[in-house]
This record gives structure tokens, C-alpha cells and sequence, in this order.
């Protein structure tokens, strides 16, 4: 069996049990998950002991319930990693505000060596139907650029789902936050647009690197694909900046 630690009971259950070792159960596992603000029954407090058992994550400890196993100590750094990751990540996003051109420029260099290695792991690991995702995203941009109209959201689907395909959380949280949940993304199809740029053309070149499994093609893809946006924002006038006729 497979935990999430996403899941926050789990998580809180094996670091109150790894900080203090105490006999917990069912109802002691109850009130120190409500004491977190997690509420819960006591019978769901009992049955995340016994999937953490089943994960081979806690063990008993005799008279004193249960412990950690190594497997728990390793999952449960693991866990803290990823988070103490997605918050410096989160730390960054929050000191930038991309309105202007070198910052813009700054968060796609950041973009570029993210993106490149998203590219790289989800060549391994993307499904047909991911693949057909990425289909869709890119045919729905052509059309919306073709109109005239704002492919922003179309662009972030896009991208998001070559990030979860990576199945590494650790970026794919990094370029979410970097990525301003899309606060940013219209001022780039602004960009792509008054630049004339087919922004789906390189994304069929990404898809088919990433349908070949090669992860060299892939992340290859990805990075000519950033440096086509950064040419774009170079290339685009200043006085166009403040100009936003089609959002």
C-alpha cells in the first residue's frame, strides 16, 4: 500500500509519533489530530494507523504502540524535503512581480532550467492519454491565436501537464509557484501574439519529442521552445508593453 503524505493526517500521525513515541491509539490519535485542526472520527483516526502499518511505515513497539520503521523515518524526510523545497520556491515567487521586461526575462531563465528537466522526466513516464492532453492544449492555443483571442489558459495546461508527467512534485511545485498560478502567462501570449509567434508549433515539436521517449529530444525541445519566448520578449517594443488590446 501506497501512502500520499499530502494527506495530511498521515503526515501529522507519523511526526507526532516520531517526535514523541507515545502509545497512541485510535482515540489518542483522534484528539491529537483535532489538537492540530484536523479534524477526524475516532474510527478514521484508527483506520490512517493501520494503512500507515499496512505501508510498512509505523510498527508496533510492544508496551509502548508504536514506532517508526526505517521505511517511515526515509518517507517522512523525504516528505520534509520536498516541502522545505516547495516553500524556498514559494519564498522566491513571492519576491518577484513579473510586470516588467527583465523580470519577465529573469523568471523565464528560471523557467528554462526547470522546464528542461520536467521535459527530460516526463519522457519516461508521460501516458497516452497526457500525450493526447497536450494535443488538445496545443490545438485549442492555435485556434484562440488564430482569433486573436488570449491563449494563456490553453498555455498553462499545457505546460502543467508535462510537469505532472514528470512525476517528480518537487519541480513541477517550483514551476507552478515560479508560473504565478498564471498570473503572468497572459502577459506573455501578449508578448507571442504582437510577435506573431506560433506558439503551437513548438509545442507539437514537444509533444512528439516527448511521444519518441528520449529524453535528450525532449528536454532539447522544451529549452528551443523558452528561447523562442525570450526572443520574443527582447525582440517586442517598449512602447507595446503597456498595450494590451486582445485581454
Amino acid at each position: 500500500m501506497d501512502i500520499d503524505l499530502d494527506e495530511s493526517r498521515y503526515t501529522k500521525l507519523l511526526e507526532l509519533i516520531d517526535t514523541d513515541g507515545f502509545s497512541m491509539g485510535a482515540g489518542k490519535a483522534q484528539e491529537a489530530l483535532e489538537s492540530l485542526g484536523i479534524i477526524v472520527s475516532e474510527p478514521t483516526a484508527g483506520r490512517a494507523l493501520r494503512d500507515l502499518e499496512r505501508a510498512g511505515l509505523l510498527e508496533k513497539n510492544g508496551s509502548h504502540g508504536r514506532k517508526l520503521t526505517a521505511a517511515g523515518k526515509k518517507k517522512l524526510s523525504e516528505y520534509r524535503v520536498i516541502q522545505d523545497n516547495i516553500e524556498r520556491a514559494r519564498s522566491f515567487a513571492e519576491s518577484i512581480n513579473p510586470t516588467e521586461r527583465e523580470e519577465l526575462l529573469d523568471i523565464l531563465a528560471a523557467r528554462r532550467m526547470i522546464e528542461t528537466e520536467l521535459a527530460r522526466l516526463a519522457a519516461s513516464h508521460i501516458t497516452p492519454s497526457e500525450i493526447e492532453n497536450l494535443r488538445s492544449a496545443a490545438g485549442k492555443s492555435r485556434i484562440l491565436l488564430q482569433r486573436g483571442e488570449n491563449v494563456a489558459d490553453s498555455d498553462t495546461l499545457f505546460h502543467m501537464t508535462i510537469a505532472s508527467a514528470s512525476r517528480n512534485r518537487t519541480l513541477a511545485g517550483a514551476l507552478k509557484l515560479i508560473w504565478h498560478d498564471g498570473k503572468y502567462a497572459k502577459k506573455l501570449a501578449h508578448v507571442r501574439y504582437h510577435s506573431k509567434s506560433v506558439i503551437s508549433d513548438d509545442h507539437v515539436e514537444i509533444i512528439e519529442a516527448l511521444k519518441s521517449g528520449s529524453p535528450d529530444k525532449s528536454g532539447s525541445a522544451m529549452k528551443a521552445h523558452i528561447n523562442n519566448v525570450i526572443r520574443d520578449v527582447e525582440k517586442l517594443p517598449e512602447h507595446m508593453w503597456g498595450d494590451d488590446p486582445i485581454f
